[in-house]
């Protein structure tokens, strides 16, 4: 292998068409980072890699360099295709907001082994536990903000002593009626609860938990805005996952 092609594992954030046949990928590696691939004749139905190369496949990778952070597509093998998500469009729709936030917390050229065990491990769980998907969403929404550096502080008392029913999102952190900030959304005991277990727990208790459902999908009503807010943006697929979620109602 010349010093110039890389081998590794990866999972596909996004791939968007470029050309009549190619089709731009951007993957997520443990060891390499992000990386943007361009993958020729990938759309035709001869190709040997085709299969690993769509959304959401973790493949082995065998990349070209072009530049820092660029490279074209030599070949792919299939390590997980996570199947069952393909074929229901609820769950699918999750996966790709979870790849998309991914994306968008990992920056190029630094190592992702924490976050890309943590989109696989939520991926894998929900292709088992499909019942499970609002909480998974909330257990990844929390983990990954962990791993940026910017979980929030969830209790049930505000600073000062007095019970917290107002989470402020620019603070981070449950306050009082007295003490809440302009940009504070209401908070009950159940979400503290949840957030606190998912925060406190290892990834695995966090994932294989129970929970009342309409209590995993209020806390998105906290969960979007924090991660909007320090984040800047929240990805497309966020609301066509909320499309979909409402058609499902």
């Amino acid at each position: 292998m010349s010093e110039n092609t890389i081998k590794t594992d990866a999972i596909v954030v996004r791939a968007s068409q470029s050309g009549e046949n190619d089709r731009m990928l951007t993957l997520l590696s443990p060891t390499d980072g992000k990386l943007t691939v361009i993958a020729k004749g990938i759309r035709s139905l001869k190709h040997q890699s085709k299969g690993a190369c769509a959304p959401l496949c973790y493949s082995s990778f065998v990349l070209k360099k072009i530049k820092d952070g660029f490279y074209s597509l030599i070949s792919a093998d299939l390590n997980e295709s996570f199947r069952d998500l393909s074929a229901d469009v609820e769950l699918l729709s999750y996966g790709a907001y979870f790849a998309a936030l991914c994306e968008m917390c990992v920056q190029c050229g630094t190592q992702a082994q924490e976050e890309v065990r943590l989109l696989l491990n939520t991926l894998y769980v929900m292709c088992r536990r499909k019942d499970s998907a609002p909480l998974l969403k909330a257990v990844f929404e929390l983990k990954l903000m962990d791993l940026c550096g910017i979980v929030p502080e969830f209790s049930h008392e505000c600073p000062c002593g007095e019970k917290g029913c107002f989470f402020c999102v620019s603070e981070g952190e449950v306050r009082c009626t007295e003490h809440k900030t302009p940009d504070a959304l209401p908070i009950h005991d159940a979400q503290i609860r949840l957030a606190q277990y998912i925060t406190e727990s290892s990834l695995k208790d966090a994932l294989y938990c129970t929970y009342d459902a309409e209590v995993c999908r209020s806390l998105s009503g906290i969960t979007e805005p924090f991660l909007r807010y320090h984040l800047g943006n929240l990805p497309k697929s966020l609301d066509y996952l909320h499309q979909i979620l409402t058609k499902m109602t």
